[in-house]
């Protein structure tokens, strides 16, 4: 006896299909955030994360539902002189700037928040030669409606599947990272020391006495 078993276009595996976020503006509220360690990249060693946000959007019977969405990963830095970083600017533009006074700022303390989402759509090639096209949120803004989580998203830290990554993005990094860190400082400091030893520049000027 043959069994035929129509596929479900909504489904991937056992799994509802996750429904792709609309560009545009949404309110929302933040539902996690991925502490992705450090990664080395084309411009060094960088401690990552990733914000996650529940967007409120409405479907064509006027209905409103929560769709998942997540900024690109952005360099964990804040303090010192990183107030140009992306997500310093991030920050600033959803929660104001407050957070700068506290010594060490927790990112969970971002879970459970509204927020104002710009959301853009990108593409990338995958390994197969494919066009993958993605929503991400580019920016988070003030909300002043209360926005509340739908409870449907489990947290990346409470899932079996979870793996702590060997260092936090908030943390020194690997050793690997503080030796180029150090390197960089000791170059800026060589650098700095042999501009302040350079000769004074004679100024350009008339050496007729009169």
């Amino acid at each position: 006896m043959k069994l035929s078993v129509k596929k479900d276009n909504n489904m991937e595996g056992d799994r509802p299909k996750r429904i792709p976020c609309p560009e545009g503006v949404h309110k929302g509220v933040c539902v996690d955030v991925e502490d992705m360690g450090w990664i080395n990249g084309k411009f060094g060693w960088k401690g990552f994360i990733k914000l996650y946000f529940e967007a409120i959007v409405e479907d064509e019977d006027g209905n409103e539902k929560a769709l998942l969405v997540k900024t690109r990963r952005t360099n964990a830095v804040i303090s010192g002189g990183s107030r140009k970083s992306n997500l310093y600017t991030m920050l600033e533009g959803w929660i104001g700037d407050g957070f700068t006074n506290e010594e060490e700022f927790d990112f969970s303390d971002l879970i459970g928040l509204p927020a104002t989402l710009i959301v853009e759509e990108d593409s990338f090639i995958n390994d197969k030669k494919e066009e993958i096209n993605y929503a991400f949120v580019s920016v988070v803004k003030k909300c002043k409606d209360k926005v509340k989580p739908s409870g449907l998203w489990t947290a990346l830290t409470e899932r079996e599947d979870y793996i702590k990554p060997a260092h936090s993005a908030v943390g020194e990094g690997p050793p690997e990272a503080i030796a180029e860190r150090e390197e960089k400082r000791l170059e800026a400091a060589a650098k700095r020391e042999a501009k302040n030893n350079e000769p004074a520049k004679k100024e350009d000027g008339d050496d007729v006495p009169f």
